[in-house]
């Protein structure tokens, strides 16, 4: 499936509903209703959902109010039928052994059948037949991004397709709960209209409403987990033998680990994880990832099951702990097997843990699944492909992910940094990067992909997350065609230079150095005045209102970045002759541009996140290199 083809907008002029095989559907004519929608007569909450977005958009679309009704007293003549109706469980059929996110579009006689293999994969078949059908676009959360083409008299051809993920779990961090008209609440809804099927964090103990009307969630990551199953301010006084030793004793530490070898706390890492499969007997796996942080326990048993391997971090010389670790998975997974069969844990392949064992010594039990992250310092590089033979970050990252895969039965997931900490609130429009990175991973293996991204970022990361949604449902998806899809969408008249505003930034992403720090290599300035050209043509170009408020969400990202990207040239050039006038400069310009960032941020939540570490890390590191370079001078 191509983006491209599956697009095509199939709004045509009002012609008599005359029924054969190739003849139109009419849906509605010159802003009346011709069709009806249907539910289930039992229909649930899910079902009922989709069935008045059904009726909402396509009102949006034409003016016409179509009516909804219940299968048992529906009229005859044209109908929509939305999930578990009559014709629509025997359409359903046709599912039989598929992924429970697939769906059917087809014409059945005079209706249209809307159906999935699950309440959300029947919400699915909505938002698609609305997207590939009558031509609508979800570009981004919240109204501003949405695209809803007017046409009174809707009618489509006949239809047949059935719909299947290419990746099975497709997740950005974004999922998170908020109230109705907030930004979390419109990327929630974002989510579902683009198929993300993962929730973000912890599974509550009740659905809140805006998920469960939605059809839930496969499941949840939240991959460090220790601090909700196994607390150390709760469980700590009566347990320290839990935690790991470290410097010869038991602390009490933020981010505390485990003493994964203590066969009590396999027993009740189990326990918890059962009771969690208990609360939310839907989903399909829960996490089981170490603390993010490296005080693993230094007690004999942990330390015997080690290699002796170093793993070197910024000057640290840390222990592989790989075989460790997944023996205590391993453990808990079997003790899961015998009390929830059918269900998975994840791990995380991640600094310590990022090398592979030998699967001839040890590796991942069936039920057990293992998230490899594209971790810094070692194996990561954020502006070019994985596929890049040229970038040994990269070949040693395919390396150990290829062979995870090759030994992991119950599936591979990956993580991948989008936005990173590092460089949040940069300009980083990457369409052509992450949907190279995606087939690569759909064609070694992987079951499911991990964004890192925030719920308030968009504007010049918007087509980035686009396509990413976009491309693990469909991994061989045109980016070229995408980024020309998106762009007419959503900058209209201003859309062929802000194509060539994305391709001038994709060059410099190209051309940049294979690095670990961040993505600032890129923003050489003659990148940024290349890209700054075509934003400005952009600007002169727009005439609505709309084009003009989305653009500003683009400017606000790109300013940040410009204004960055010369504070960390200066810093750098600063740092390397030790000029302090030059490092107070760059000082001066990063908080300068986080200032502006932030207030931007006040005026229009959506518009830009909190800067990253240009001001939080970097600007204080340079303050610090900056008073060292004063009292040298005091002393010379």
């Amino acid at each position: 499936m191509h983006l491209v083809s599956r697009a095509t907008v199939a709004i045509l002029v009002a012609m008599p509903c005359i029924w054969g095989p190739s003849v139109a559907m009419q849906i509605t004519n010159r802003g009346e209703p011709v069709a009806a929608i249907v539910v289930p007569d039992q229909a649930n909450e899910t079902e009922q959902f989709a069935a008045s977005e059904l009726q909402s958009y396509i009102q949006h679309i034409s003016d016409a109010a179509l009516h909804i009704q219940k299968e048992a007293g529906a009229t005859h003549g044209v109908r929509l039928l939305i999930g578990g109706t009559s014709q629509g469980r025997r359409a359903r059929e046709a599912l039989a052994g598929m992924d429970a996110d697939s769906f059917v579009v087809k014409t059945m006689g005079e209706n249209l059948v809307l159906v999935g293999a699950t309440d959300r994969a029947t919400l699915y078949a909505v938002y698609d037949f609305l997207e590939n059908d009558l031509g609508c676009r979800w570009l981004g959360p919240s109204p501003v991004w949405e695209h809803v083409p007017r046409q009174a008299s809707i009618e489509v051809p006949q239809l047949d397709r059935i719909e299947s993920p290419g990746m099975k779990y497709r997740f950005l961090r974004m999922t998170v709960v908020g109230e109705p008209g907030t930004w979390p609440a419109h990327t929630m809804s974002w989510a579902a209209k683009n198929k993300i099927n993962i929730g973000s964090g912890w599974p509550p103990a009740e659905l809140p409403g805006q998920i469960a009307k939605r059809g839930g969630f496969r499941a949840w990551m939240s991959p460090h987990v220790i601090r909700h199953l196994l607390n150390v301010d709760e469980y700590f006084g009566e347990h320290p033998d839990w935690y790991a030793l470290r410097g010869g004793k038991r602390a009490k530490i933020e981010r505390a680990q485990l003493c994964t070898t203590n066969p009590e706390v396999v027993d009740v890492m189990a326990a918890r994880l059962g009771e969690m499969f208990d609360a939310r007997p839907e989903v399909d796996f829960m996490g089981l990832g170490q603390a993010d942080g490296t005080a693993f326990c230094e007690c004999d048993k942990c330390t015997a099951l080690d290699t002796g391997e170093i793993w070197s971090s910024r000057g640290r010389e840390l222990p592989v702990i790989t075989e460790r670790w997944l023996e205590f998975v391993n453990a808990v997974g079997r003790k899961l097997q015998r009390t929830h069969p059918g269900k998975k844990i994840y791990t995380l392949s991640y600094h310590q843990t990022f090398r592979p064992p030998d699967p001839r010594a040890i590796k991942p039990e069936p039920n057990v699944m293992i998230q490899v992250v594209n971790s810094r310092p070692n194996y990561v590089c954020f502006v070019h492909r994985f596929e890049n033979e040229a970038c040994s970050h990269h070949v040693k990252f395919c390396q150990g992910l290829e062979q995870w895969v090759a030994m992991t039965p119950g599936g591979v997931m990956v993580y991948e940094y989008v936005p990173h900490s590092t460089f949040c609130s940069m300009p980083f429009p990457a369409p052509h990067k992450f949907a190279d990175d995606i087939n690569y991973l759909y064609r070694t293996g992987v079951v499911g992909y991990e964004g890192q991204s925030t719920p308030n970022i968009w504007g010049t990361y918007g087509i980035t997350l686009y396509t990413i949604a976009k491309a693990t449902w469909d991994p061989d998806i045109d980016a070229d065609a995408l980024v020309k899809d998106y762009c007419d969408s959503a900058f209209h008249e201003a859309s062929e230079p802000m194509q060539r505003f994305v391709a001038a930034i994709e060059a410099g992403l190209e051309a940049a150095d294979h690095i670990t720090e961040g993505i600032w290599t890129y923003m050489t300035p003659e990148v940024m005045a290349e890209a700054r050209r075509h934003l400005d043509a952009a600007h002169a170009a727009a005439r609505s209102d709309i084009v003009k408020k989305r653009l500003r969400c683009i400017e606000v990202g790109f300013h940040y970045g410009e204004r960055g990207s010369e504070a960390w040239r200066r810093a750098r050039k600063a740092l390397a002759q030790k000029n302090a006038a030059l490092l107070r400069e760059a000082i001066e310009l990063a908080e300068a541009a986080g200032r502006y960032c932030l207030q931007e941020q006040e005026k229009e939540p959506h518009y830009a996140a909190s800067p990253g570490k240009l001001t939080s890390v970097y600007a204080k590191a340079w303050r610090r290199a900056l008073a060292a370079m004063e009292r040298e001078a005091g002393r010379r």
